[in-house]
């Protein structure tokens, strides 16, 4: 049995069936369930998390991702868009957005960037066979400490022993080591293979610019880190934002204490 934020109580399958549907996911999920990403806002600071909750992540890198993941994993959901020929600024950009959302409308620019990157991956020997006998998008949902945790899996292995992530960057590709750490995809990593209860994470990285390809398997060392950051952030939740009234005076008490 799965019991959300809010208490509602789901069979974990007809959850799962649910999560398929994106507004659900992001959507109700999105306020009802943790994830990665809640868990990286509530480690920042129970301030940032409740923030989240009010206003939803934007910005390029954002657009760009969720297009490139779609040109590798979800080819058939590029004829739902509505591409535009020109930028952002037109007004026929705007009008289109308006009526269908932001995450439905996008530049012919936009799109040629992404396929490009779709390409070097899925034409890249070792990238192909890493995706090969996979499953794509596939949701997870877990009970962790007594909270409900959600996930998507960009790609997974048939035996479900194998996650592979999918990252873009517009850095050196040996500079991911750093950015894995900076961004807290060890958290991610150690997260996911527990609500999968896989046993393997591997990040797939492409460059935006260059089109060079990374493939990253993560330490024992990694993920102990990301294991240690998934418990912190757990009891944090659990302390600052758990209870109706001490979320109520975070304001109040929350502080940020350091020595210069």
């Amino acid at each position: 049995m799965i019991t959300l934020l809010n208490g509602e109580q789901w069979e974990e399958a007809d959850i799962l069936a649910k999560m398929y549907d994106d507004s659900f996911y992001y959507g109700h999920l999105g306020q009802n369930a943790l994830s990665s990403s809640a868990l990286k806002k509530v480690l920042t600071s129970p301030n940032a998390y409740l923030k989240s909750l009010r206003v939803s992540d934007t910005g390029q890198a954002l657009r760009d991702g969720r297009l490139i993941h779609m040109s590798i994993l979800e080819k058939e959901k590029l004829s739902d868009l509505i591409v535009i020929d020109g930028t952002k600024a037109k007004k026929e950009f705007k009008d289109a957005v308006e009526e269908h959302g932001e995450h439905m409308v996008y530049t012919e620019s936009e799109m040629q960037n992404a396929y490009w990157i779709a390409d070097a991956v899925l034409n890249n020997n070792e990238a192909s066979f890493l995706l090969e006998d996979c499953d794509f998008e596939l949701p997870g949902v877990a009970m962790l400490d007594g909270l409900a945790f959600r996930a998507k899996a960009d790609v997974i292995s048939k035996d479900r022993r194998k996650i592979i992530d999918i990252k873009t960057t517009s850095s050196d590709i040996q500079d991911f080591r750093y950015a894995a750490k900076k961004f807290s995809y060890d958290l991610q990593a150690a997260l996911y293979l527990k609500v999968f209860n896989a046993e393997e994470f591997v990040f797939l990285v492409v460059n935006k610019d260059t089109k060079d390809i990374g493939i990253f398997e993560c330490s024992e060392q990694f993920l102990e880190w990301g294991n240690n950051a998934v418990e912190h952030g757990i009891k944090m939740y659990k302390y600052w934002l758990e209870d109706p009234v001490a979320r109520a005076q975070i304001k109040q008490n929350y502080v940020i204490r350091g020595i210069l």
